[in-house]
């Protein structure tokens, strides 16, 4: 008796992922994603800002550092919300449609041989 993975045996060819379909994904993950990690950093920076700065006994929402960070985490959000429904809508789009072959270039008619 055969094991069922054995190579002899005939299964379904195992399709890779074409660069559409990663395309497709990254626009239907990405946006998300990125949106929800900002937001852990966003919390992660500003717990770590403010127990490590009240410890030495200064402000944290003066810090410089801090300031900086949480306006770059800002405009990384700001751009993954922008993006989140486009991301989504052109991501289905190109899930749900097949690539279109390329059109052949008309050929010019032969002349008949004399």
């Amino acid at each position: 008796m055969e094991h069922p993975s054995s190579p002899t045996q005939h299964s379904a060819p195992i399709n890779k992922m074409t660069g559409r379909t990663k395309l497709a994904l990254l626009l239907l993950i990405g946006p998300s994603a990125l949106w929800v990690i900002v937001f852990i950093l966003f919390a992660v920076t500003n717990f770590v800002f403010t127990s490590t700065l009240s410890d030495i006994g200064v402000d944290a929402g003066t810090s410089v550092i801090n300031t900086i960070v949480n306006v770059i985490l800002y405009l990384v959000g700001v751009v993954a919300f922008i993006t989140w429904l486009p991301g989504i809508i052109t991501g289905i789009i190109l899930l749900a449609t097949k690539p279109q072959a390329p059109v052949a270039a008309p050929q010019p008619p032969t002349e008949p041989k004399q």
